[in-house]
């Protein structure tokens, strides 16, 4: 998965650059909350599947 920052160019130092940063945070946040659905569902189908650890590995 990947993501874009929305101020990634233009961290410039004045009177936006909090809220440049704010946005940038809040799209990490969203990534990894993103992330953790992901492997929430695939736990959940591991499990479903009755496949271990093990068998996952050798795929």
């Amino acid at each position: 998965m990947s993501f874009e920052l929305p101020h990634k160019k233009d961290l410039a130092t004045n009177a936006k650059l909090c809220g440049y940063l704010t946005e940038n945070f809040e799209a990490i946040e969203r990534a990894l909350v993103d992330t953790d659905d992901i492997k929430t569902k695939l736990d959940k189908l591991q499990k479903a599947l009755g496949l271990s650890d093990d068998d996952l590995n050798e795929l």
